[in-house]
């Protein structure tokens, strides 16, 4: 016989995590079932990222709303909550760079886009001034970007695993939930051990934050619903400033201007190959360290679950970053790491919304970049609607 609990959360993701924990004051039981054998380990997106904090200057408001409102407003959450709970992230600030005319046109509708979300304090400024705050930068203009910065995606992860766990949140790893069927108004869930034993709970209400794996979970609910990952795997290059000193950074974001990209399934908005500068260790308070990770570049796969597979050569990540940084040689690039983004085929925004159907199934859809920096604002707002469904 099943168990009933209260909330399930699917998906132990940055997401999922954030959900958790701030349902756990709520009350009530919270269970989070997990198919991978830890929170931060395994495939996933939240750690297989470049970690950077973004501001909202690249979402607009008629495609992309929930992107553009909640990224927003969950970079000032993330930044109070990483300095509450001493989770590594700092401000660094970011630069996009246009090298040419055509690119600082580009700049100018980001510039408005950065004011129409109201993105703190964005400045659009001369090359040289670019080039003085980062000189192996080479610049046209560039958008000034105050608030974006970086975070230890790993170290945020488990905090957030961490206090909802301290709060009562069950989770439950290696557990990978398998079916998914209404019950009399609640959601039976039909979860494997890995073991091959079986269990079935079920829930009140289901949030379904699987990432990649969301519109699996959504259409085991309801098979009209509508959604369908677009697979892109993220891919990255890395070089150690150290190596050459007259390279590094002074820890600045730098990005180029923004371009598309054309997947099967059509157009696609990318930021482009940037430079993201790590942490050199993870003490406290966190310090930039010498590595730069390079990319990712966005390339469209088949198949969900190609996380490995012959990447791109190094060669093209190095001379795209070289037409703004061009210091950079192909032998300065090492092999970094792949991961699979949770884009949806014709839908680029977030979805976060019940099942029309089943109005006690909450799916979390499409939660791509800015995902993480989004994590806190995307949980408040799903709390939102598990208050809404509750009536």
């Amino acid at each position: 016989m099943a168990s009933d609990i209260d909330i399930a959360v699917i998906g132990g993701g940055v997401i999922g995590c954030a959900v958790a924990w701030e349902l756990s004051p709520q009350g009530g039981q919270v269970f989070l079932f997990e198919k991978n054998r830890g929170i931060t380990q395994g495939e996933n997106q939240s750690t297989r990222n470049s970690g950077v904090i973004h501001s909202g200057i690249y979402y607009d408001q008629e495609t992309r709303p929930n992107k553009a409102s909640l990224c927003v407003s969950g970079n000032r959450l993330l930044y109070d909550f990483c300095r509450d709970h001493k989770v590594p992230a700092v401000k660094t600030g970011k630069l996009i760079v246009a090298t040419n005319e055509r690119e600082e046109e580009v700049l100018d509708i980001y510039l408005g886009r950065a004011r129409e979300n109201r993105v703190p304090d964005v400045e659009k400024i001369s090359g040289r001034k670019a080039e003085q705050q980062e000189p192996n930068v080479k610049a046209r203009a560039a958008l000034m970007v105050p608030s974006a910065g970086i975070v230890d995606p790993v170290s945020l992860v488990y905090r957030l695993y961490t206090l909802a766990s301290g709060k009562g949140v069950q989770f439950m790893t290696e557990t990978e939930v398998i079916e998914l069927d209404i019950d009399n108004a609640r959601t039976l869930i039909t979860i494997k051990y890995p073991d091959g034993q079986t269990d079935q709970v079920r829930a009140r209400i289901v949030i379904n934050a699987a990432g990649i794996e969301a519109d699996c979970m959504a259409r085991l609910v309801n098979p009209a619903s509508p959604y369908e990952l677009d697979p892109v795997r993220g891919e990255s290059y890395k070089f150690y400033g150290h190596r050459r000193a007259e390279l590094e950074l002074r820890g600045t974001n730098i990005y180029p201007t923004p371009e598309s990209v054309i997947t099967p399934h059509g157009r696609h908005f990318t930021v482009g190959i940037h430079l993201t500068p790590t942490f050199g260790d993870l003490a406290w308070p966190p310090l930039i360290g010498s590595t730069v990770t390079v990319g990712p570049k966005l390339v469209p796969v088949e198949d969900r679950n190609a996380w490995a597979g012959e990447p791109t050569p190094g060669t093209i990540f190095a001379e795209k970053a070289r037409s703004y940084f061009p210091g950079l040689r192909d032998e300065d690039l090492e092999w970094h790491q792949a991961g699979m983004q949770a884009r949806l085929k014709g839908c680029p925004d977030f979805v976060i919304e019940s099942d029309p159907v089943y109005g006690g199934f909450i799916n979390l859809l499409g939660i791509d970049s800015p995902g993480l920096t989004s994590c806190l604002a995307i949980a408040r707002e799903t709390a939102k609607e598990v208050k809404r469904c509750l009536g």
